[in-house]
């Protein structure tokens, strides 16, 4: 907690995200469930990254596209980032293609709506400092100075969640199988509080997310996410 406050109240940038490190991207990662010992696929995540212009501003637009067990859950998170650092501009998140939450994040302010009992309750925010998005999370540790030993504290806001923040940390590095090829990688252990944390693995060439894994599951490079596209 104590570290949590004191990152909330430093200056950001003092946060060491560079949104240089990340490139445009399009892949498909196969999600799977742990029970037990046994895993088994269900569902895809399709993920787009997009250098883009956003009202005369230099942008990432990043789209994250969840569907599980055919349908039954289908999410799909829009990102508006600034392309320099990470900073949030605009999140849009869908259920089932219908609007759940728009965000608008602005110095000091968050703004916007969320569905809540059938209607859209507004979102109206102070915000002491920056935030980043706390939905977004292997593009946001790929954002990151990773190298041996590192670990880093990023304040957030999640619309479900409120503020908080990420707690990252390097703990190695591994070879990652993917459908080209072995790819040389870190190993990120990141938590939110909420949940055993998750070990994400990012390209050391490229910052490309490669995936991540959980006592719970995980989702690697892969599967069919042609409906998706």
């Amino acid at each position: 907690m104590i570290a949590l406050l004191l990152a909330l109240a430093s200056d950001p940038a003092s946060v060491p995200l560079d949104a240089r490190r990340i490139h445009d991207d399009r892949s498909c990662y196969a999600i799977t469930m742990t029970r037990g010992e046994q895993s088994a696929p269900i569902g895809v995540t399709w993920q787009t990254i997009e250098h883009i212009d956003h009202q005369g501003r230099s942008a990432l637009k990043v789209v994250v596209h969840q569907r599980i067990q055919g349908g039954a859950f289908d999410m799909r998170d829009t990102f508006w980032l600034d392309a320099a650092t990470l900073v949030p501009i605009r999140l849009e998140n869908d259920r089932k293609g219908e609007r759940h939450v728009t965000l608008d994040y602005a110095p000091g302010r968050i703004t916007g709506s969320r569905a809540r009992d059938g209607a859209a309750q507004p979102v109206d925010l102070a915000a002491a400092t920056p935030v980043y998005e706390g939905n977004l999370y292997g593009v946001t540790f790929a954002a990151l100075p990773l190298q041996a030993g590192a670990a880093f504290t990023v304040p957030t806001y999640q619309y479900d969640k409120g503020f908080g923040a990420f707690w990252v940390r390097v703990t190695g590095e591994e070879t990652v199988a993917t459908p080209d090829g072995p790819v040389q990688a870190w190993t990120v252990e990141a938590s939110s509080g909420d949940g055993p944390p998750l070990t994400y693995l990012i390209s050391k060439a490229d910052a490309r997310e490669l995936g991540y894994r959980s006592a719970r599951g995980g989702q690697t490079l892969g599967g069919d996410c042609s409906d998706l596209m």
